[in-house]
């Protein structure tokens, strides 16, 4: 029904989250109404994305590899010498930290999973950070100085579901100065 250039572009906004096709119809359209200067902007700002935005090694949150001015592979948290590193809150998504910053109570460190876990799919903690969560809680029980991890997962069935799991992980880590809250 539509031009191959507009399918094509519909068919890619299909891909987006939450996104049906009457939405990335319309993103399209909207996109077809604007001028070619911001049409342009918007593809150079994709097209660097993957330059521009680095993963945190440690907390798995991105950030921005222009302004990070240690040049180092650490986000703004986990640099900070001012967040207690024994405190690791451990959020699905890092649209969860916003809130929880936002908030200005919270003075610890962050983890990102990366998802949730679905109770049908078998297949979920492979995805997740959760290997090098645990090395990371492993490394900071070690050391003798209590280590605490909240779980901030949504209270869904994904969020649940993730959050029993993470706790049978973590379940040898108890006694070794770590506490799950």
């Amino acid at each position: 029904m539509h031009s191959k250039p507009i399918q094509t572009l519909i068919d890619f906004f299909l891909k987006f989250p939450g996104v049906g096709p009457r939405q990335a119809a319309r993103f399209v359209f909207y996109l077809l109404r604007e001028d070619k200067e911001r049409i342009r902007a918007l593809a150079e700002a994709m097209a660097k994305l993957h330059e521009e935005v680095k993963l945190c090694a440690q907390c798995f949150k991105t950030f921005d590899a222009n302004h990070n001015q240690s040049g180092g592979r650490l986000c703004e948290f986990c640099r900070n010498p001012r967040r207690n590193a024994h405190q690791v809150l451990v959020a699905e998504k890092e649209v969860d930290l916003e809130n929880i910053e936002r908030a200005r109570k919270y003075d610890g460190t962050y983890h990102v999973l990366g998802g949730t876990i679905s109770p049908l799919d078998a297949s979920a903690p492979t995805r997740l950070h959760v290997k090098e969560l645990f090395e990371r809680i492993r490394k900071l029980a070690s050391s003798g100085q209590d280590t605490e991890m909240i779980l901030a997962t949504n209270p869904t069935p994904e969020g649940e579901a993730t959050a029993m799991y993470l706790e049978r992980v973590f379940a040898p880590l108890k006694n070794q100065h770590a506490s799950l809250t």
